[in-house]
């Protein structure tokens, strides 16, 4: 499970709204961005989380756009905030929680592209337990349609490559199956953004995954934005929603393979679902993976 925003952190009731979720649904893994602005309201946040379930593995990644200090400002549009990073990431460290991985993630996009492998390269030596990265996309959530923050292929291409450099001395299960499953995501999404749409696995969003946004609202994905109703309107019975005729109608859609992005959290779930591709991870997971080279191919 993911807990998104905006900055989750804003929310006072961040780890009630968390643990409610651990006692009721048992994931194995939840997972957080933040940006670390609020300093003690996260690492207190955290440290109650993780106190509260031992079984799950908490994940928190530190959103940070560049390793020079005044560009990641820059780039957030609010002076001091890799300051505050950086004392977040201390914090969470120090917490020294056995069910807490802190990571590094940084988004690639117009902004910082042309800064690669240099950033990879200066973010990995931050003391994190992994370090990754994604693209930038335009979502209806996060009001950047028709902006253009989306890299090229080949500057993702290479920011790909620096990352799994960078990650490539990390050690233990976690770190292994982490650094496979990248691997593979970062390779598709080259060819992806090169124009080749069939990269992309089958998409599973609607069936194997969900977006439930704050207001309740339910949907496929938050790239499409497509709503299969809201859980206030029916009492909060997940199940009314994600059978509703609206939910059906969605599923038929995309049984004809009509929709295909890097969007990373249903993509991860979808190379899972992907016979050839899990056996690959699997393989990686047991011995050092032969990366898949991040390079722009010739064409779709």
């Amino acid at each position: 499970m993911t807990f998104s925003g905006g900055e989750p952190f804003l929310r006072g009731d961040l780890p009630d709204i968390v643990l409610s979720a651990v006692r009721i649904c048992q994931p194995a893994v939840v997972n957080i961005p933040t940006n670390g602005w609020f300093t003690k309201r996260v690492v207190a946040g955290v440290e109650r989380i993780c106190t509260g379930s031992p079984g799950t593995q908490v994940v928190i990644n530190l959103s940070i756009d560049h390793h020079v200090p005044e560009r990641h400002d820059v780039i957030r549009g609010a002076e001091g905030s890799y300051t505050r990073l950086m004392d977040t990431l201390a914090g969470l460290r120090a917490l020294n929680m056995p069910n807490l991985t802190v990571g590094v993630h940084t988004v690639v996009s117009n902004e910082n592209e042309a800064d690669f492998p240099a950033i990879a390269q200066g973010l990995s030596k931050l003391g994190a337990d992994s370090y990754i990265a994604e693209p930038a996309e335009e979502r209806v959530e996060l009001q950047t349609i028709g902006t253009g923050i989306t890299p090229g292929s080949s500057t993702f291409g290479r920011a790909a490559a620096a990352v799994l450099d960078a990650e490539a001395a990390a050690s233990g299960a976690v770190a292994r199956m982490a650094r496979t499953i990248r691997n593979e995501y970062y390779a598709r999404v080259t060819r992806f953004l090169d124009g080749d749409v069939t990269a992309m696995p089958v998409c599973h969003a609607g069936f194997l995954s969900v977006h439930i946004g704050a207001d309740g609202d339910v949907w496929s994905c938050c790239v499409l934005a497509r709503s299969f109703g809201n859980l206030r309107e029916h009492g909060f019975d997940f199940r009314k929603v994600w059978f509703s005729p609206a939910a059906e109608e969605f599923r038929t859609w995309m049984r004809e393979r009509r929709c295909a992005c890097p969007l990373a959290n249903a993509a991860y779930t979808n190379l899972l679902a992907e016979p050839a591709a899990a056996v690959r991870m699997a393989t990686g997971m047991v011995k050092a993976p032969k990366r898949i080279p991040v390079v722009a191919s010739s064409g779709a």
